[in-house]
Order: structure tokens, then C-alpha cells, then sequence
């Protein structure tokens, strides 16, 4: 943040005289709308040629000239407003125009003289005037008043008569100058007190009080002044605070006040001089709503303060140990030393400093300039993200930024402003140490106690800063691993309101869509996305395979035929046809398309082999199939598919301890995401069903299930257990398997089915009943495997499964009678 030194920001409205004539508005009445025609001089310096520049002066100006362009500020014709920026600010250019508009504005029109720039104050005439510097001003010595200057004095004799002929005035003076011109300090008091002082029937909104100073940030608007901004949005409407679609001076100086003053951390406080009840500005719905949108996604920042020529008279005054100290404050900051090392850093600095030479106008800078520094690491990891674009950060960064912000919230205090927004913001980033790019391919279920614990903070830090997208995208993603799509879903379609046009946003809303089984919204998804991204060929695959789980056989054709069209997704598309034909249990097309993607891969196709070794398990070819998941694992033991297949065909030979070591392969090997599709069900889980319905039971068999590979590897650990003699009174390492198989929230109705299988099993009726029950409400909709798998048997003629029937399978029922 820049110090503007003293940007006046004053604005004054003047008279309100009676003309019948012309229809003025008596005292009192409505002056929102000039009943006459609306003109601007406007005046913004930074650069000037003498004179030590500003940042934004020129800008807030410039700001100001639009908004009266806009409709916001009544579109005013741009030939009725003079605008002279940086070198086109001279003494004759304004004087001309200040001559030119007198002459011009009438009875019950509107003018506005508006400067941004220095002021100043001869030193040896410090009387009660001040000057306005204009380009070509000297740095001091303006005794001939000659120069490029306009004096308080001169303004006041030239325009405060305006008002006596019933000309409405709004007189925006922002006088800037630190203390380094030649009238010092004193000059920049006296300038604002010539400026606040009553010329007659007149508004004044200065933007500071005459001994302090006006502040200017990169992080305000792009770079605006503090009040310039703030004034400009309340004159937009966010100062309407009985929303009756006007500004009065009255909400204005309540909005400006509570904003400037609040975001200087009362170092800057603007003054209204006049009657506050008057009406000011008529307030345009369309524009405001626009605002109000646009503010509710800003990210709150801290700004840094910059002194200027302040600086050296505040550092003048201290003793050599003070100018020892702060020197080593200013190097440590400069260096990025804040806190650390232990032994030499900024803020170890300013502690003390801050006992020491508590009542210096260092000490308040030091503070603010440090805060600021301490959230520059996290800005530099979100900003990108804010961008749409990739943050390379690492979870160290993340550790280091967490640190930083804890620090800037003990420096700052937990009445200060920001206090809730760096406490969300250091939570994020302590969240963000743990879990910063973690992706499928890292993730599996030795992480999910990490995962939880940061999703923990996550949601923490979302109560505190809950449009902070970020976190809300940050959130999703780790839903979607704890396997709480309901969550993800919500996390995803809140962040695509805050950033309706986030590509990945949409893609992961589309794949959590696709994990709820919600796949007309995800198709509808991944249809756009294909359409508007066509170089993209995810979204076709994705968008392929919801076609082929939805059994649109003709569309899942029509769009895999015109994907072979593009070589580079002939190896995908044959492997798509060779899982449809999988799934249509047409053994020959399955291995033809496998064999055709093999051509494509670059080196050897693990998934390929392991799905031919599939279709040739469940079509009774047991041996081939080994040779195939034998032949994978070779050439990577740590594939996870070959390794569960393994464990099926040793526990239908009879070899649990062997099949229970090969689940556990897979659950260690696979990733938190990994998932595998299930034909004829009925060869899993050691379990057999009541075929005497043949027509139910091949219904059953051709169904296509598609599990977590982790979870189905923890369900077949459990049945290869407790179907060994004894086992299944071993209620700790039960529970245990039952335990992770919760954790799967996706599959949650299916592990209270097999819950009461496993009751039953053990002979407990209430239990293996209230289990089933629990399975049902969840939505479990298998009638087959309720009526046909022998593990219920114990319970299946017991006046309650009937009952269970009965209320959640009424019509099947009825048929059976």
C-alpha cells in the first residue's frame, strides 16, 4: 500500500438556490437528479515532473470519469467533461477549463471539480491556504505563485459564487503529499484544513482529517485509493443503507467512515462537512446487484503502507539504536527473514522496536507492512488457483505459509478485521500441509486417516471463509476420497457458482455424478464438455462409459465408432469394446478388442491381460485365467486387478490363507479411486444361491456391478475368513474388516447386507434382521440375492425378513403368492 500522504478527497456540494424558472429544487427537496445538465472537470497526477510521483492518483481519477460515464453516475456526455491526467495537468489547460465550465453551468446544473495529486504549502507563508501542484510544479519554493499551482484560496474565490447562483457543486479535491515537499508535515495539515474549512453553503467528503494520512494499495481496485474506492462503491449504492434507491450524505459518511476506517485500521478516518441529510445520488438496481456480486467474491487481503518521503523524517527522529533496529527490520522483511531464523527476523524485530518506541509513526507502519508480508506466501499459492491456473506449490510451502499466517494472527490480535479470514486462511493452508496434490495415484487407504484430519480443517476453515472457492474445491476433492459423494456433490456445484467456468470443477462434478449413479446429470455433463472441448479426449472417455454403464448400446456405438476416426484414441476405444463385450459375457469380442488395444499400448498392457484372464475366469477357464494374472504380475507385482483375481481362484480351490494374502495385496496396491467391474456375481464371496428360479437367478448373473477395488478386496477377506471352520466367532478381527468396510461410504447399503449375512450366518436373528433392515432404507434393491443367497437361510422364513419383504418389495411379493 502506498501512503497518498494526504489524498483530499473532498468533495463539496454547493447551494441549493430557488429559480422558478428552471424549476430548482427548494432546500429539502430531492437532489439526486440535477433538473439541469451535469458537468466534470477532472484532474489525476502521479507522475509529475518535479515532484516525487504518487502510484494512483491518475487512476482514481480516471475511475471517477467513468463512473460518470457509466450509468451509475448518469451518463454524462463525455463532451461535457474535461479529464487532464499526469503531464495534461498544467496550469493553463485547468484554468481554461475552469473558466469555460463557469461560464457554461447555469442554474440547477451539476459541476464537479475533481483533483487527485499533492498538496503542499510554501513554507515561509503558512497561512490559512494550501496549493493543489499540477504537473509541472516545483518541488518547493512557491512564493511567486507563478507556477504550476492552484491555490485553496483561488478555488474558493472562483467557485464558491457558483453556488450563489444556484449551481449544484460537487468539489472532489485529493490533495496527496507525505511530508516531503517543502511545506513538511505542517504543510500537508494546513493544506487540509484550508480545504475542510466552510466557504459557504457547501458539501465537503475529505478523505482523511487534516493530521492524517490518505492511503493507496496495488490490492485495492488494481490500485486505488483506499477512500477514492470506497467512495465511488457507496455512491454505486452500498452506502444505501435503508435501500430506498438513493444516497444520502448521511449513509454516505457512515459506509465511507466504516470502510476507510476499518481497512486503515483507524489510520485514516474521512470527514463530511454539511447538511448530512440531504439526498446525493440516485442508486441505478442493475449496477448495484452487479457490485454486490462482485464483492461477495472478492478475497479480503492486507495491504502493504509505503511512507514515501515520511519515512526518512519518522526514521530522522530516532535514536542510532532505533535507525539500527529498523534498518534490520527493513533488511529482514526485504530478505523474506520474517520468522525464521529464530535468531535474527522481522517480526523478532518489531516486538522490539514495538516496546521500545511504541509512540513512533514507524510503529504502526512496521506492523501492517509485516502482516502483509506474512500472507504474501499464501497468495502466492492461491492466487493462481483464483486464476484458473495451475499453483506449483509443494506441502512444505503450505507448512511454511500456515506458520506465517498463525504468526500475522498474534501480531495483529483477534479484534483486528482480517483476524477470522487469516485464521480460515491458516487453516486451509495447515489442511493444504497434509494432502497439497494428492491424487489418485498417490492416495489408498493408509492415507485416509490423514485425509480425514485435513478435511477436518477444511471444513473449519469453510465456516469461517465460506466463498473462499479454494476451499471449497479442496473440499470436494477429499470428499470424493473419503467416498462422501453427497458431500463432493455439494462442494463441486457451490464452487461452479462462485466459478461458473472452472473446466475442472465441472469435470469432477461430473465424475462424482458418475459415483452416485447419477449418470443422466453426468451424461448431460460430459456432453457439453465434449462438445465445447473437443481436444479433450477425457471427457469422450468419460462420457463412453456412462453410455456402456447405462446399456445405451447404440449411442455407447455410435460414439466409439466415431472416436476410432481420431488415431489417437484407437487404443482406448478398443479396450471400451472390449469391457462392453466383457460385460455381454461375448468372450471372442472381449479378447479380439483387448488384443487390438495391446497394438496401441507402448509397452506391455498390464489391464489388457488382466481382463482377458477375466473373461476367461468367468466363463469356467480357470487355468488360462492364471496363466494370464501370473503372466501381469511378472511384469508388475504390484497390480492390483491380477493380484484379487488370484485371491478369487484360491478361494474357490479352497486356499483362504492364500486368497486372503493376495486381498490384501490389492488393498495395499490399489489406489483410494480404483475400481473394477463385476460379472456373475455369484462366482464371488464363496457364496451360493437357490437357482430353482432359473429365469431370476441368469438375470442375476449377467448384472454388472461396479465396486471399489479396496472395498470388494475387504469383503472377499471377510467371507474367505469366517467360511473357515471356527472363525467366525473371532468378533475383533471381524469387527476390524467391518470397520474399514464402513468407510466406504458408496457402498455403505451393500456392507449392512453382508453385515447381516454375517448375522445370520452366526445364527442371531435380531441382529442379522435389524442389519438387513438398516441395508434396505439405504437403498439395497438386489430382491434376487435377498430371496436366493443361502447365507440368509437362517432367517428367510422368519415372520420378520417377511415383514421386511413385504415393505420394501410389496409387488414382487404379490407376484410370488
Amino acid at each position: 500500500m502506498k501512503l497518498k500522504s494526504i489524498f483530499f478527497f473532498l468533495t463539496i456540494v454547493i447551494g441549493f438556490v430557488a429559480h422558478a424558472q428552471r424549476g430548482i429544487d427548494l432546500p429539502g427537496g430531492d437532489t439526486t437528479k440535477p433538473t439541469g445538465t451535469t458537468y466534470a472537470i477532472i484532474i489525476g497526477i502521479s507522475k509529475y515532473k518535479e515532484v516525487p510521483s504518487l502510484q494512483f492518483a491518475h487512476k482514481d481519477a480516471q475511475a471517477f470519469e467513468d463512473f460518470l460515464l457509466s450509468e451509475a453516475g448518469g451518463k454524462v456526455p463525455r463532451t461535457h467533461i474535461e479529464t487532464f491526467l499526469n503531464e495534461n495537468a498544467t496550469r493553463n489547460n485547468v484554468a481554461d477549463a475552469i473558466s469555460i465550465m463557469a461560464r457554461k453551468a447555469k442554474p440547477g446544473d451539476r459541476l464537479y471539480f475533481f483533483f487527485a495529486g499533492h498538496g503542499d504549502m510554501e513554507d515561509l507563508t503558512q497561512i490559512e491556504n494550501g496549493l493543489l501542484l499540477l504537473y509541472n510544479s516545483p518541488n518547493g519554493n512557491y512564493f511567486g505563485m507563478k507556477d504550476d499551482v492552484l491555490e485553496i484560496l483561488d478555488l474558493k474565490r472562483y467557485l464558491s459564487p457558483l453556488a450563489e447562483r444556484g449551481i449544484e457543486m460537487i468539489f472532489i479535491v485529493d490533495a496527496c503529499h507525505s511530508g516531503n515537499l517543502n511545506g513538511g508535515i505542517k504543510g500537508v495539515e494546513k493544506t487540509a484544513s484550508a480545504l475542510a474549512a466552510s466557504w459557504g453553503k457547501e458539501y465537503k467528503i475529505l478523505s482523511c482529517q487534516p493530521n492524517q494520512l490518505s492511503l493507496e494499495s496495488e490490492e485495492w481496485g488494481g490500485g486505488r485509493g483506499l477512500f477514492s474506492l470506497h467512495l465511488e462503491e457507496g455512491m454505486k449504492g452500498l452506502a444505501d443503507r435503508n435501500n430506498d434507491g438513493r444516497v444520502s450524505f448521511s449513509e454516505l459518511d457512515r459506509y465511507i467512515r466504516d470502510k476507510v476506517e476499518t481497512f486503515s485500521e483507524d489510520k485514516q478516518i474521512p470527514l463530511i462537512v454539511g447538511d448530512l441529510s440531504k439526498p446525493f445520488v440516485a442508486v441505478n438496481p442493475a449496477v448495484l446487484a452487479a457490485l454486490k456480486i462482485q464483492k461477495s467474491k472478492e478475497r479480503p487481503a492486507l495491504a502493504q503502507v509505503n511512507p514515501k518521503g515520511a519515512e526518512e523524517k519518522y526514521v530522522d527522529s530516532l535514536d542510532p539504536a532505533g535507525k539500527k533496529l529498523y534498518a534490520s527490520y527493513k533488511k529482514n522483511l526485504a530478505d523474506r527473514k520474517l520468522i525464521w531464523p529464530l535468531d535474527t527476523n522481522a517480526l523478532k524485530d518489531y516486538r522490539i522496536f514495538a516496546k521500545k518506541y511504541y509512540d513512533s509513526p514507524l510503529t504502526p507502519l512496521m506492523r501492517r507492512n509485516l502482516a502483509a508480508a506474512l500472507n504474501q506466501r499464501f497468495d502466492s499459492i492461491v492466487s493462481p488457483l483464483l486464476r484458473g491456473e495451475t499453483s506449483y506449490s509443494t506441502r512444505d510451502m503450505c507448512y511454511y505459509a500456515s506458520m506465517e499466517l498463525d504468526s500475522c494472527m498474534q501480531l495483529l490480535g483477534e479484534q483486528h478485521y482480517m483476524y477470522q479470514n487469516l485464521k480460515a486462511r491458516k487453516l486451509y493452508m495447515e489442511a493444504m500441509s497434509y494432502t497439497w496434490a494428492l491424487n489418485d495415484n498417490e492416495y489408498n487407504f493408509t492415507w485416509r486417516p490423514v485425509v480425514e484430519k485435513s478435511t477436518k480443517l477444511l471444513e473449519a476453515s469453510a465456516e469461517l471463509e465460506p466463498n473462499a472457492s479454494y476451499t471449497i474445491m479442496a473440499l470436494g476433492v477429499q470428499y470424493t476420497f473419503l467416498y462422501e459423494y453427497e458431500k463432493a456433490n455439494k462442494s463441486f456445484e457451490k464452487f461452479l457458482e462462485l466459478r461458473p467456468y472452472d473446466l475442472y470443477a465441472k469435470y469432477s462434478l461430473g465424475l462424482v455424478y458418475s459415483k452416485m449413479k447419477q449418470y443422466d446429470k453426468a451424461q448431460r455433463i460430459f456432453e457439453e464438455l465434449a462438445e465445447k472441448y473437443p481436444q479433450y479426449s477425457d471427457f469422450r472417455i468419460q462420457l463412453a462409459d456412462i453410455l456402456m454403464n447405462t446399456e445405451k448400446d447404440m449411442q455407447f456405438m455410435g460414439l466409439t465408432d466415431k472416436m476410432l476416426l481420431d488415431p489417437s484414441d484407437k487404443l482406448i476405444v478398443h479396450f471400451l469394446k472390449g469391457i462392453y463385450y466383457s460385460r455381454k459375457d461375448n468372450m471372442d469380442s472381449a479378447i479380439y478388442f483387448y488384443n487390438e488395444s495391446k497394438k496401441y499400448y507402448n509397452g506391455y498392457c498390464s489391464i489388457c491381460d488382466n481382463n482377458i484372464g477375466h473373461i476367461y475366469f468367468v466363463n469356467n477357464n480357470t487355468d488360462s485365467a492364471r496363466k494370464y494374472f501370473r503372466q501381469v504380475l511378472a511384469k508388475d507385482s504390484t497390480y492390483p486387478f491380477a493380484h484379487f483375481n488370484l485371491g478369487v481362484i484360491e478361494e474357490k480351490e479352497g486356499n483362504p490363507s492364500a486368497a486372503i494374502k493376495s486381498f490384501y495385496s490389492t488393498i495395499i496396491n490399489a489406489t483410494g479411486s480404483t475400481e473394477g467391474f463385476i460379472t456373475k456375481l455369484h462366482l464371488y464371496l464363496g457364496k451360493s444361491y437357490d437357482t430353482s428360479n432359473r429365469r431370476a437367478f441368469e438375470e442375476f448373473s449377467k448384472r454388472t456391478y461396479i465396486f471399489n477395488m479396496a472395498y470388494f478386496s475387504y469383503l472377499s477377506i471377510l467371507y474367505a475368513y469366517i467360511r473357515v471352520p471356527g472363525l467366525i466367532d473371532s468378533t475383533t478381527a471381524v469387527d476390524y474388516v467391518f470397520e474399514q468396510l464402513f468407510t466406504y461410504k458408496q457402498h455403505e447399503a451393500t456392507t449392512w447386507f453382508h453385515h447381516a449375512c454375517y448375522k445370520a450366518m452366526k445364527k442371531d436373528k435380531p441382529g442379522a434382521v435389524a442389519s438387513l433392515d438398516k441395508a434396505l432404507k439405504l437403498g439395497f434393491g438386489s430382491y434376487y440375492q435377498l430371496i436366493g443367497d443361502k447365507d440368509l437361510d437362517f432367517i428367510r422364513q422368519s415372520p420378520e425378513f417377511i415383514t421386511l419383504l413385504e415393505k420394501y418389495f410389496p409387488e414382487e411379493v404379490k407376484k410370488k403368492k
